[in-house]
């Protein structure tokens, strides 16, 4: 597999972590900052391994929590197989306000690399404003 870069984001949210990672875990929610997602539950409670069923449009399905570090980074997993797309969400305490940082990156086998462009692209262009549409969320939820 190779991994390919498709974005790398900050952004400053003006509440403490925990709140911000309350938010950010709040599966449920995320549907109101996420980008094409109408809806998520989580399968489990959030843990590594855990699954989280979403829809997007007419489709069906599923992240899976890779990596967790309680209350200070999650990594998601969607896809599988030949390609693979991880989304990493890091908090960092900023005086008493929380640094959120976004990296996405693809996987995908060596042979689909030319295949590979189009999605970065893709992703880029509809994930590019995710960290704006959390700060906007988690600084307006009661």
């Amino acid at each position: 597999m190779t991994q390919f870069q498709v974005l790398d984001i900050q952004e400053l949210i003006h509440l403490a972590p925990d709140r911000v990672w309350e938010l950010l875990t709040d599966w449920v929610a995320a549907p109101q900052w996420m980008p094409g997602v109408d809806s998520m539950e989580p399968e489990q409670l959030t843990s590594p391994g855990a699954l989280l069923d979403y829809r997007s449009g007419a489709h069906e399905r599923q992240l899976l929590i890779k990596e967790l570090r309680e209350g200070h980074a999650v990594t998601l997993s969607s896809g599988g197989g030949d390609i693979n797309v991880l989304y990493g969400y890091e908090l960092l305490a900023e005086s008493g306000q929380t640094r959120v940082r976004l990296t996405i990156s693809v996987e995908a086998a060596e042979e689909l690399r030319e295949e590979v462009g189009e999605l970065v692209a893709a992703i880029a262009d509809s994930e590019a404003a995710t960290l704006k549409s959390l700060r906007s969320y988690a600084e307006s939820a009661p």
